[in-house]
């Protein structure tokens, strides 16, 4: 097994640069921000989750997770874009905060990463889920570059947002990640650190691949 951990903040272009390395290596992919938005969406959902919180984070715990082929599937099914709608970014952070959440989502984590060749992505991967994971990348960008590619996500995928209310999600989102008792967002002491502002894609995973191959060979 060998993992490769990808953590940054919101619109840092983890998921691009994860997905496409993780071709180029030809490993797995596993983005931890939809196990977590599957918990956001579900506890929208959910009835009476103010009242009853443990019942709710049973059932999460109960949750069946599968990686096949870098898609995730949850109780056999795989997940769609209901998971990517603003009403699920505007609460993600805030149901990941939740400590009992953040365990539940990291065992299931290293149970779907367990004995693969995987890039993973997240916000807590290099410095909490998968400390020793062989090498440890850290994204970072502007907060008007993030917003821009969040924003063109939105608008590919038909929903209706502004450019304004985009950053506003984007500068909440840092605030809760940064600043949360539980497994902060911070980059790894051992994380390399990478500016994606004035990148291609191509370029990002380029560079990338040159240094993971490198690093490969020392684990």
């Amino acid at each position: 097994m060998i993992y490769i951990t990808i953590d940054g903040p919101a619109g840092s272009g983890k998921s691009s640069v994860a997905r496409s390395l993780a071709k180029e290596l030809e490993f797995e992919h596993l983005d931890t921000g939809a196990l977590y938005r599957v918990a956001a969406l579900r506890w929208l959902r959910a009835k009476n989750r103010e009242e009853e919180p443990d019942k709710f984070i049973e059932k999460m715990s109960f949750t069946n997770f599968e990686l096949k082929d870098g898609k995730i599937f949850v109780n056999d099914i795989p997940l769609g874009n209901e998971i990517r709608t603003p009403e699920v970014g505007k609460v993600v952070s805030k149901v990941a905060e939740i400590p009992e959440i953040r365990d539940v989502i990291t065992r299931k984590t290293r149970e779907l990463a367990q004995n693969k060749r995987v890039v993973v992505e997240g916000r807590d991967i290099g410095t909490i889920v998968l400390p020793n994971a062989c090498v440890k990348i850290f994204l970072t960008a502007s907060v008007q570059e993030r917003a821009r590619r969040r924003y063109e996500e939105y608008k590919s995928k038909g929903v209706n947002i502004s450019f304004e209310e985009v950053i506003r999600e984007i500068k909440s989102r840092d605030r809760i990640d940064s600043t949360r008792k539980v497994a902060p967002l911070k980059a790894a002491k051992d994380a390399v650190l990478f500016n994606t502002d004035g990148f291609t894609l191509e370029e990002v995973v380029d560079r990338l691949k040159n240094l993971v191959m490198r690093e490969i060979k020392k684990c």
